[in-house]
This record gives C-alpha cells, structure tokens and sequence, in this order.
C-alpha cells in the first residue's frame, strides 16, 4: 500500500512527532509503504494531498485535528484516494464519531496526559508510559483492519467540509478563541466560551431555502451537519448519515439564557428534536440569508459570513473508518465498501 502521511506539526503535541516514526515501521510491517510529510502553514495539507494523489497514493493519512483533517480531505475529494486518519490534534471530532482510538479532548485525565508529553518534549529519553504511542498505534491498526466507504461532502463557496458547517452563534465563539487557547485546551477551549457568552445567546432574522422550500426564522445560530456528533460529543445531527446524499440542518429558535439552557439540556440528553424551538432538515442544497449578516465555520475552523450557498457532494470521498463504526451513520442503501 503505498501512502502518504500528512502532519500538523502545529495541530497538537510536539511529541506526537516523534512517534510517528513508530507509526510508519508499523504499517511498513504490515506491507505499506509511507512518505511523512509536514506542512508549515495554513491550507498546504491541501496542496500535500493533491500531490501525493498526483504521485499515486492510495491513501493519505491526516495526522492533526478537525481542522488537518478537513484540508487533506479537500485535496482529496472526487478521487480514487482514500483518506485515513491519526487523530493527535487538539479535537479530534471525526474521530471520536467514527469510534477511532483518540485523545478524547474533554476527559478530565486528557489534560495530565498532556503534561506528561510535554515533559517527555524537554527530556533527553521518551518516558517508558507514553500514552500518545498507544493511541498512534491503535489509530494505526485501524488503516490496516478498516474498511474503506465513499462518504459525501459538504461545499460551501468553493470549500469542501466533512463533518458540518455551524451558522451564527457557535461560529462567533470560533473566530473568537485564539489559536495558542485552542491548542492548549483543545475543545474546552469552546466550552467556556460558549457559558461565558450564553447571556448573549440572541436570535437574527434568517431566510433559508431548503431544496426549494423557504423559511423564515429568528435564530441564534444554525448547524448544517454530515456526521451527528457535534465537536465529538454533542448529537445535533441526530438523523445524520455520511452517505446518504443529504445534510441535516438543525436550526435553534428564540434567544436568551433559559433558551440556551434548555436547547443545550435537550441536544446532550437526545431530546432536542421534540422540541418545539428547533427545526431539523434534510436536503441537498440549502441557501441561508440573515441581517445582518452572521459569521460561518466549516469543520470548526472560522471561514466566511451569511448569505451561503451549501450543497451535498454525495459519495465524493474514500475514508478508512473501523469495522467498529456506528452502522447508523451509514444508509444501507447507499453503503458500499471493499477491503
């Protein structure tokens, strides 16, 4: 198997680096061979994975977070190359949906494993416990037992996402978390954020065209989801499946502190779509319009504002995902897999 391993040197740990030499012997002991490759600034995981398309791999391994996931997949989609991942970054939001072994973000011993790596970063010798190892070697084990499926995508003015695109309220609390913040504390580094600013928590006049059918109303924030975990843990795309040509959009309603309370006590205890306050679709093409504008993300990362124009790019790219995953992610009508 011949692959390409693309790192996010700044998507996570330092030491995480350091390991990936064990990564790469291991999958060379399974027959594949494997090409590191690093990126130095925004965006070149995307041009990394167009090229080692152009040189022939068969897989691209993401080694970062949502974020490096998002851009090799973009290098990726609508070719016969499939996309694995090593989920080291500070979330790892497909990963903990697809059931590969991760650093889970908010688990309170997630934190005093993160001191251990960076002592391990000023230390002549690896500490003998090295939890990053273990996760890196499970993860890998994944790429060489997986399956791969055709999964769809997400587009948005000229940019793919795999996992959603969130509208207004949840990508104000991105574009304003700085990146040294989210690097240090990975997911709860929205979390606070989002308490802190729940007094705040307003609706905005939106029109959202629906595959023809228009709606209009008063919203603090919209999610456009492909997978139905949220940030890995919340299940705002309760119905969702990444391959059934559709993207669900969940739009919250109202405004106010009680509101963002009881909607966030709904979602977390799967109750959300009985409620009256929230509208949940299903659709191929979907246009948002809002005044004022109101500011969006793609797989968590800050990209562009309202008015949107979104559409499925249905079965456009080849993942590894375990033979563990959530059959409910998957349409047995439109599943297909080899391996």
């Amino acid at each position: 198997m011949q692959a390409e391993l693309v790192y996010n040197p700044s998507g996570g740990q330092v030491v995480v680096r350091h390991e990936l030499d064990n990564v790469v012997a291991f999958l060379s002991r399974h027959g594949w061979s494997v090409t590191l490759r690093e990126t130095s600034r925004p965006l070149e995981a995307i041009e990394l994975a167009r090229q080692a398309v152009d040189r022939g791999a068969q897989v691209v391994i993401a080694a970062g977070g949502d974020g490096t996931i998002n851009e090799v997949a973009n290098g990726l989609v609508n070719t016969d190359t499939a996309l694995g991942v090593l989920p080291v970054g500070t979330t790892n939001s497909w990963a903990l949906q697809m059931r590969i072994p991760a650093l889970n973000p908010l688990l309170p011993g997630t934190q005093a494993v993160k001191m251990i790596a960076a002592l391990q970063e000023r230390v002549a010798h690896p500490l003998l416990a090295n939890y990053y190892r273990k996760v890196l070697l499970d993860a890998a084990r994944v790429l060489v037992e997986g399956r791969t499926v055709a999964v769809d995508m997400g587009e948005l003015s000229g940019r793919y996402f795999l996992m959603w695109a969130g509208i207004g309220f949840d990508a104000a609390i991105a574009q304003s978390i700085p990146l040294k913040e989210k690097r240090t504390l990975g997911s709860w580094a929205y979390v606070l954020p989002a308490i802190e600013s729940a007094s705040r928590y307003s609706g905005t006049d939106a029109w959202l065209n629906l595959d023809g059918k228009v709606v209009k109303v008063t919203t603090p924030f919209i999610v456009v989801s492909n997978i139905q975990l949220y940030g890995g843990m919340i299940p705002i795309g309760a119905k969702a499946c990444v391959n059934d040509a559709k993207l669900d959009v969940c739009i919250f309603k109202g405004g106010g502190f009680f509101t963002f309370v009881q909607q966030a006590m709904k979602v977390l205890t799967h109750r959300h779509l009985e409620d009256p306050k929230v509208e949940y679709y299903q659709c191929r093409e979907i246009a948002v319009e809002s005044e004022p504008s109101l500011p969006v993300h793609i797989d968590g990362e800050p990209f562009t504002s309202t008015p949107v124009a979104i559409h499925t790019v249905p079965s456009s790219l080849k993942v590894i995902v375990p033979k563990t995953a959530p059959a409910n992610l998957f349409s047995p009508l439109a599943c297909s897999s080899h391996r």
